[in-house]
């Protein structure tokens, strides 16, 4: 015998229905603002990382990036090329290269991302305190529950 759930009530599904379209939107704007600071979403995505991490090696960067150390490394070399990242030999180990973001790089990360977050300050500001502090409770919840569902 196969149990079947129960279907979702009317509000789950408009719910469901208004974040999905709401993350869609968000993602083409997301895409637009990239396009305009002029770096990939892998090359932002990396230099991501290194702003987190500080100085790591290809394969840890590959691993993260879920790709191959080639594919990483052409990578790396063509924002090497482009000065958005630097590659040093190990001063303890010369067998061991690093890469780190460069000022460029961080520069470029802070364009892409200092613009998002100039545009999250003009949206928040217009809510006032008791409507900020329903949308933190919220961003709560639903990252207690993404946890408690994955």
């Amino acid at each position: 015998m196969t149990a079947h759930a129960a279907p979702p009530r009317a509000s789950v599904v408009a719910a469901v229905d208004a974040v999905q379209a709401w993350l869609e939107r968000r993602k083409r704007a997301v895409a637009r603002d990239m396009h305009e600071c002029g770096q990939s979403p892998a090359q932002l995505h990396l230099l991501g990382l290194l702003n987190e991490l500080g100085p790591t090696t290809v394969s840890h960067l590959a691993a993260l990036l879920g790709t191959s150390p080639p594919s990483a490394s052409a990578m790396v070399d063509r924002m090497v090329d482009t000065g958005l990242v630097v590659r040093e030999r190990n001063e303890d180990d010369r067998r061991v290269v690093t890469v780190s973001l460069s000022p460029g790089g961080k520069n470029a990360l802070e364009a892409a991302l200092g613009g998002r977050r100039e545009m999250l300050e003009r949206v928040l500001s217009q809510l006032d305190d008791d409507e900020l502090r329903t949308t933190l409770r919220v961003i709560d919840r639903l990252e207690e529950a993404i946890s408690r569902a994955t």
